[in-house]
């Protein structure tokens, strides 16, 4: 086998890894997006990276993100963005979502009144275009050293166009998720689980939940468990209503 060839070949193993990865995220996963720190003031990050490879046909990866936070004790805003394709004379995958929430602290309570917004669409889901907008309430349940957790509730109304039949569906739904933050001595452990039902059927529904295991084997030795499911009771003709992706990893640390 050529080194060319070679190449080709790991190069679109990872288009198709990211292709998957990408392919599930019908509800996007706010919650491990944040940016959990106690400093007031704007925080984020933005990236982008591009990638190709010419061989008998032209591939190229074109990747975005930003993930922009301002808070206060008071106010709280939220700006996330993830764009992605994959392609040359095929496309492999074409991604992009941008998702706006604002929340604000009810008094000196521990729950916040949210309100947000997002648009998207997916090749993989065969979504054109989806925008929702909602508002709900969020709190803290627990905050310790060792254990984080959160619960939220909204009402979003969500506006879809699926191809190749230019179907549309205009809905409200009711979102719940539960997320939890684990660490201790040997291992952490977190988790977002979402429950997405429409408010006129409550039998269509949406699921997603992504787990994530981290233990030391060794002092220096870390293993890495991740699990993402997705599930839609009434997911568009020709998608499959559920997916699911494991990953497994290693990592060794230096000076320690």
């Amino acid at each position: 086998m050529s080194l060319e060839v070679y190449l080709n070949r790991i190069f679109l193993f990872f288009t198709v890894f990211l292709s998957v990865q990408l392919g599930s995220a019908q509800i996007v996963n706010i919650e491990n997006k944040r940016i959990y720190e106690d400093t007031s003031g704007w925080s984020g990050a933005i990236d982008a990276t591009f990638s190709f490879l010419r061989n008998k046909d032209f591939l190229y990866n074109l990747n975005a993100k930003s993930r922009v936070q301002y808070k206060t004790r008071k106010h709280y805003v939220f700006l996330l963005s993830d764009f992605f394709y994959s392609g040359g004379e095929k496309v492999y995958a074409n991604y992009g979502m941008g998702h706006l929430r604002y929340a604000r602290r009810i008094k000196n309570s521990g729950w916040k009144w949210e309100s947000y917004t997002q648009v998207q669409y997916n090749q993989l889901l065969n979504q054109k275009l989806r925008a929702l907008a909602g508002t709900g309430i969020r709190s803290k349940m627990t905050d310790t050293e060792k254990l984080r957790s959160f619960i939220g509730t909204s009402i979003f109304y969500e506006f879809e166009e699926i191809q190749p039949n230019n179907e549309f569906h205009r809905d409200f739904r009711w979102s719940s998720y539960l997320s939890w933050f684990m660490n201790f001595k040997y291992f952490s452990f977190t988790g977002t689980t979402y429950y997405q039902p429409k408010l006129e059927e409550i039998r269509d529904y949406r699921f997603s939940g992504q787990y994530s295991f981290n233990t030391h084997i060794l002092k220096n030795l870390r293993f890495k468990m991740e699990l993402n499911v997705f599930y839609d009771s009434r997911p568009p003709e020709g998608v499959p209503p559920s997916t699911l992706n494991f990953l497994l990893g290693f990592g060794y640390d230096f000076g320690k």
